[in-house]
């Protein structure tokens, strides 16, 4: 899916302004899937709602699911008489919801979508499960502990949640350069032809 496979991603912290205008119930569905990054605490970022309150904190891609596979993050809020709600948390909204990803000590945020549906958690759809060969998830299990171990922590059996994408950056890039140097072997003896007359 390429929706996966680009994103946005700043330097320092970034955002968006998204217009609320109804009270009512809400969930903010943002996209991710990581892939750079080939181990945990490499991008850590917090997700904050009108400068307020920290929807998600230390959120770690790599961490939830590994690399290349999309990964969902809901969040549900209400909008009523001007308050905005999200569990016990409660700040002032004027018709717009601002959305920041904040940079911390490890690299940059990032996001690769983001809807607002108005309704329940239970009305938004949500990822299917990654339906993995028994064989391929113990070695990728044992791959991931291999590397936690190193960091120090625990390993954690990760569980894909959506579809696996295909690495961009790992494109072959040897067939696209053949033609080219094709054109440059034909084209020397035909120039060198063309000197002699």
């Amino acid at each position: 899916m390429v929706l996966y496979q680009t994103e946005r991603y700043h330097h320092t912290s970034f955002g968006y302004d998204i217009p609320v205008r109804d009270d009512g119930q809400y969930v903010l569905v943002l996209k991710f899937c990581e892939v750079y990054f080939t181990a945990s605490n490499m991008k850590v970022f917090d997700v904050v709602l009108n400068d307020a309150i920290t929807a998600i904190s230390g959120l770690d891609i790599y961490d939830k699911v590994g690399k290349g596979i999309a990964h969902d993050e809901y969040v549900p809020f209400t909008v009523s008489k001007g308050k905005l709600k999200i569990a016990a948390d409660e700040t002032d909204i004027d018709k717009t919801l601002k959305l920041q990803f904040i940079k911390g000590s490890y690299d940059n945020p990032k996001i690769n979508a983001i809807y607002v549906v108005k309704g329940r958690l239970e009305d938004v759809p949500k990822l299917a499960p990654l339906e993995v060969e028994e064989d391929v998830y113990k070695s990728d299990a044992s791959e991931n502990r291999k590397t936690s171990n190193e960091g120090g922590s625990e390993g954690k059996n990760r569980r894909p949640s959506g579809p696996r994408n295909p690495n961009p950056y790992s494109q072959d890039e040897s067939s696209t350069m053949l033609p080219i140097f094709i054109a440059i072997v034909l084209f020397i003896p035909i120039l060198f032809c063309l000197c002699k007359l």
